[in-house]
């Protein structure tokens, strides 16, 4: 009876359960282990986010001398159609490469004589296309969405595709053609031979981040109607023109646009145009003098942005895709944004 007893208390001691500070032991290890293993994996997902936003800027590199395999040039910043003498409504470098990026059958629904919003353009305007879409920019904004932006050089850029249309600025300082010193302007087509200081040492493209797209601001939404400082040149400001121009746009932030880089089809600066005054992800907001203007029209500065930690991925002129960091010396970037400034670069 006794040997009876002891195997039943054995069996009892033996089938018991958790205790209740064991079981919180086991909780917060797990939660350790969670908080251990989230940041592992949300750094992988980045990796794999970011290596799909450089892939699809050499998708473009490829597209772009694919273009001009076909036509001998490289595509203009603006395509001008019937829609405004500013341009405001051409096509963009995008928009103009479909055919070589698997979209032919998209390119062949444009109809080139009207504006992008007109007919049978605005349901190819609201098409979708992950090519032109990073994936680290997670915006949810029901756009087509365009993260990527072709290269206008230190230039305030804008001026009109159609010539004697003047754009940006009281007389005296529209942008002329001289002006124009990027590998995508708002008039000219360019080859590869105009590109002096190398395709090597030359951005072609670069990213930008779409816009809030809400009445709530932030950096890479566009501030309308600031004027520029005294002495402000067209191309190659210095960084304390710029940061005073900066401060200015900051203080008129309630005046701005918010659909920056959502439409690919549009080639504007600030949707498909960017400059390198600027250097990326400034703390100085995009910003043009155009008061009235609710589109891009205007000159202004447009900067290169990304949402990955640290810099932006740089198409070059080769089709090579660089990371360029966030700290690249101003005149760095300025130098390797323009095409025959004839000086020598630094390290980026």
């Amino acid at each position: 009876m006794a040997i009876h007893f002891e195997f039943l208390s054995r069996r009892r001691r033996q089938s018991r359960g958790f205790t209740l500070i064991e079981l919180l032991v086991v909780i917060a290890i797990i939660a350790v282990l969670i908080a251990l293993l989230l940041p592992a994996v949300q750094q992988a997902r980045e990796a794999a986010r970011r290596s799909q936003c450089k892939n699809n800027l050499k998708q473009m590199g490829l597209a772009m001398y694919n273009y001009h395999d076909t036509y001998r040039v490289f595509p203009r910043a603006c395509f001008e159609s019937t829609g405004s003498g500013t341009g405001y409504q051409g096509f963009s470098p995008q928009a103009m490469m479909l055919p070589y990026l698997d979209q032919a059958p998209l390119f062949n629904q444009i109809n080139f004589n009207l504006s992008f919003v007109s007919g049978v353009n605005a349901t190819v305007k609201n098409t979708r296309l992950t090519v032109f879409r990073c994936p680290s920019d997670s915006s949810t904004n029901l756009v087509p969405g365009n993260s990527y932006s072709f290269c206008g050089g230190a230039s305030l850029i804008m001026m009109s595709p159609i010539p004697g249309a003047g754009v940006g600025g009281p007389p005296g300082t529209q942008i002329t053609a001289g002006d124009q010193i990027g590998m995508f302007n708002m008039r000219n087509n360019l080859n590869v031979s105009a590109v002096v200081d190398g395709t090597s040492n030359t951005i072609a493209a670069s990213e930008g981040i779409m816009g809030t797209g809400n009445g709530t601001y932030a950096l890479g939404n566009l501030v309308r109607g600031t004027d520029f400082p005294g002495g402000m040149p067209n191309t190659f400001a210095s960084v304390a023109q710029l940061n005073a121009y900066g401060v200015s746009c900051t203080g008129n932030k309630g005046n701005f646009l918010n659909s920056t880089h959502q439409e690919w089809i549009n080639g504007m600066p600030g949707q498909t145009l960017f400059n390198t005054l600027n250097g990326p992800n400034s703390a100085n907001p995009e910003c043009h003098e155009c008061s009235a203007c609710s589109w891009y029209d205007s000159r202004g500065v447009w900067t290169a942005r990304s949402r990955h930690t640290g810099g932006v991925h740089a198409l070059m002129g080769d089709g090579a895709v660089r990371f360029v960091a966030d700290s690249v010396d101003n005149t760095t970037w300025q130098r390797i944004g323009s095409i025959n400034d004839g000086a020598v670069t630094g390290d980026f």
